[in-house]
């Protein structure tokens, strides 16, 4: 082997392991970097669940801050103190932290977890048109709005409705913590 054919395939097996390393998630990057608050598990019994953290910045210092990570596919307006960023299979839902200001609660939670538990009102103002309908189907929100009527709809980083945390303890970080949420 040539010292020419030796050295363009070292620069080639850099360029390439430098790519592998630059394709960090956003979720992987949260779970590494932000403290852990509390977890939410699917009522279905499925894997489907919602990871809580914190970050020390504000919202818009964290969508920056996720956006350099890996880039959204679509980030919602921001709403009474919250807003969503959406990934391939996931949404990081940004919430103002009522007791730390200067700090967000960010929640990682599987679309799975989002189209079975979340209040179709969760989302008002901050998407444009049909994205939600786009996303979940153009029955998901009368039909969740339905079974939210009747009780078990969690409303994300804002408060819980009889969906159980996957953590123990008294109380909830979150306002509106329930039964059996912990932090």
């Amino acid at each position: 082997m040539t010292k020419k054919t030796w050295l363009t395939g070292l620069v080639a097996a850099v360029l390439f392991l430098s790519a592998c390393g630059s394709l960090v998630q956003a979720e992987d990057y949260v779970e590494d970097n932000y403290t852990f608050v509390n977890a939410v598990q699917s009522e279905s019994g499925s894997n489907s669940r919602a990871m809580m953290y914190r970050s020390d910045k504000d919202i818009e210092g964290t969508i920056a801050e996720l956006s350099e990570i890996q880039e959204p596919e679509q980030i919602g307006e921001k709403v009474e103190g919250r807003q969503v960023m959406v990934y391939d299979d996931e949404f990081i839902i940004l919430t103002e932290d009522p007791d730390n200001p200067g700090s967000t609660l960010v929640e990682v939670a599987d679309d799975e977890f989002v189209r079975n538990h979340y209040n179709p009102g969760f989302f008002t103002g901050m998407f444009f048109g049909s994205f939600i309908s786009n996303r979940f189907g153009s029955g998901w929100s009368q039909s969740q709005a339905t079974r939210c009527a009747r009780g078990g709809c969690y409303s994300g980083g804002g408060g819980y409705n009889s969906i159980p945390s996957t953590t123990g303890g008294r109380g909830s970080v979150f306002r509106g913590g329930g039964p059996g949420v912990g932090k």
